[in-house]
């Protein structure tokens, strides 16, 4: 197995890592389905009165990244853990090959707060309760996942076969950094499901400022040209007209620091939903805003 191969598959099966504050949770593992395909999956909820509300996030980082509401219930006297995802915040899918086939777990579950590692099988539904695809949910607490990932890249630079510009490609640091936010890069679009007819988008450079320059058009309608990104955020209102807007974001240089990253922060009613591009300069990227 060569190295690239051995760091996907320890971040695809051996970086799980979970927090818990007070009543706060969140889990990172896999979804296997039947035809053994492995998927990321990271969920991250609330518990209160046994009631649990949140969201779950699969194929983090990659080419169908999708972000999805869930709610479900823990009881403490029978033991048992569910949770049902029932509504799609965004996805990276073309919006023709969404199916909307949802996860529904139940698992045995002794105490919540100290639960370390849980799995099973799930049921897919669709929004109408008709089956879809099913599979096993595999999340796990591994308190010493840092020093796993501390080890890798050490490992990864001490390496005389790959050049400086590999050893960067495939830092394990970075790469779990980067499942922390959705990314949108190159000829990506990213489908955002909003509640209202009326957003604002907010963008700002998040890091350090090194005069990345964009032109952002909404609908094919230069908004913002050859505009340098700062610290303060720059609103901008946008409304959906026939069910959809399409913002997009074009790279006009890649500032000091390459690639051009530019944070976006969609604001939807009381729902915030953030993400980040990454072009190089010409590169697009767009977001698109679907009126449910």
């Amino acid at each position: 197995m060569t190295l690239k191969a051995t760091l996907l598959f320890i971040l695809s099966f051996s970086s799980f890592t979970v927090f818990s504050q007070l009543d706060d949770y969140e889990y990172t593992g896999v979804i296997k389905l039947n035809d053994s395909a492995f998927i990321s999956y990271k969920l991250a909820f609330e518990e209160l009165d046994g009631k649990i509300q949140g969201y779950s996030m699969s194929d983090l980082g990659g080419k169908h990244e999708t972000k999805s509401n869930i709610k479900g219930t823990y009881d403490s006297d029978k033991k048992e853990f569910s949770f049902a995802e029932y509504d799609i915040i965004y996805t990276k899918s073309p919006l023709g090959e969404i199916d909307m086939c949802l996860v529904n777990f139940s698992t045995r579950m002794r105490n919540l707060e100290k639960n370390k590692a849980f799995s099973g099988d799930f049921k897919g539904l669709y929004p109408d309760k008709t089956a879809c695809l099913d599979g096993m949910l595999i999340m796990a607490a591994s308190e010493r996942v840092q020093e796993r990932i501390a080890k890798l890249d050490e490992r990864i630079q001490k390496s005389k076969k790959l050049s400086q510009e590999v050893k960067d490609k495939i830092s394990a640091k970075r790469s779990v950094d980067t499942l922390t936010m959705s990314v949108v890069r190159k000829d990506e679009n990213l489908n955002i499901f909003a509640k209202s007819k009326e957003l604002t988008i907010s963008i700002y450079d998040s890091g350090k400022v090194d005069n990345d320059r964009i032109n952002l058009y909404v609908d094919d309608k230069l908004i913002l040209e050859n505009y340098a990104i700062t610290r303060e955020k720059k609103n901008i209102p946008v409304t959906i007209i026939n069910n959809t807007a399409v913002v997009r974001v074009e790279a006009v240089n890649e500032g000091t620091s390459s690639p051009n990253t530019v944070k976006v922060e969609v604001k939807d009613g009381p729902s915030l939903i953030t993400t980040r591009t990454s072009l190089k300069t010409g590169e697009k990227a767009a977001l698109t805003l679907v009126k449910q």
